[in-house]
């Protein structure tokens, strides 16, 4: 009788395995834009922290994003960043609250990176478009800062 819930207690364990190993994403405001040579020091402290972790930022360097497999906790992550010596708004940012999945034409674009590289880019430039014939005066690449 008990022989019947094995495969469905493996199927239930698998499908728990995987979802914790799914990559997630954290979104830290910074109070200050992050300095090139402190990058170095973040991306440090959050490896020490969660080796599986990566960490990306804005173009204009005032948002950290973390990508995590639930290694860590949103806070192990914040005090590895703030060790590292930088000063974070309180609480974390979704990208909708971050304004960073809306065009706003009064702000230049920002890349987001979701882990689709080539529609990250797309939307990028997309929007770097739109910037640019909108602010003649203020043209902008439509490369990323990071690829360039």
């Amino acid at each position: 009788m008990l022989l019947r819930f094995i495969p469905l207690i493996a199927l239930f364990a698998t499908a728990s395995l995987a979802q914790a190993q799914a990559p997630s994403f954290i979104f830290f405001e910074t109070e200050q834009a992050v300095e090139r040579s402190q990058l170095k020091f973040i991306i440090e402290a959050v490896k020490n922290a969660d080796a599986s972790a990566d960490v990306f930022h804005s173009d204009d360097m005032t948002i950290l994003q973390v990508r995590h497999s639930g290694g860590l906790s949103e806070e192990g992550y914040r005090t590895a960043i703030q060790n590292a010596g930088i000063a974070l708004r309180p609480g974390t940012r979704t990208p909708e609250q971050l304004g960073m999945n809306v065009v706003d034409p009064n702000r230049p674009p920002v890349y987001l990176a979701t882990g689709n590289g080539p529609a990250d880019e797309a939307r990028y430039r997309a929007d770097v478009e739109q910037w640019n014939a909108a602010h003649p005066d203020q043209v902008l690449s439509t490369t990323p800062v990071h690829a360039r």
